[in-house]
């Protein structure tokens, strides 16, 4: 079965200095990168893997970094979610490959 090691929620992005506006694409790229930083730091990884430095929106693959240990792999299950050009979640899948997790995914 699935199982779930963490979770975030863009309500939760207030907390963090973003007041208004958390049901938008740049809301789901931060929720993203919230949950990649509290997966790896549960694992004790966040200082190994710290994601991408500078955000230029060019595509990010952690699993091309020199490092003596693999990256943490995650599978992105969108269940019933339609897939669809422009949808938030792409936001949070980016989010969440900046943050530092491996996900496998294409463009």
């Amino acid at each position: 079965g699935d199982m779930v090691v963490a979770q975030a929620s863009s309500a939760e992005l207030g907390n963090y200095g973003v007041p208004v506006g958390h049901k938008n694409y740049a809301a789901a790229y931060c929720t993203g990168l919230l949950i990649a930083r509290r997966v790896l730091k549960k694992f004790g990884l966040d200082e190994m893997f710290k994601g991408k430095e500078e955000i230029d929106g060019e595509d990010y693959h952690v699993e091309d970094e020199e490092n003596d240990q693999r990256p943490f792999k995650c599978i992105l299950d969108v269940g019933l979610q339609t897939t669809a050009m422009g949808h938030r979640m792409w936001g949070a899948l980016k989010g969440a490959v900046d943050g530092g997790l491996h996900i496998p995914h294409t463009n």
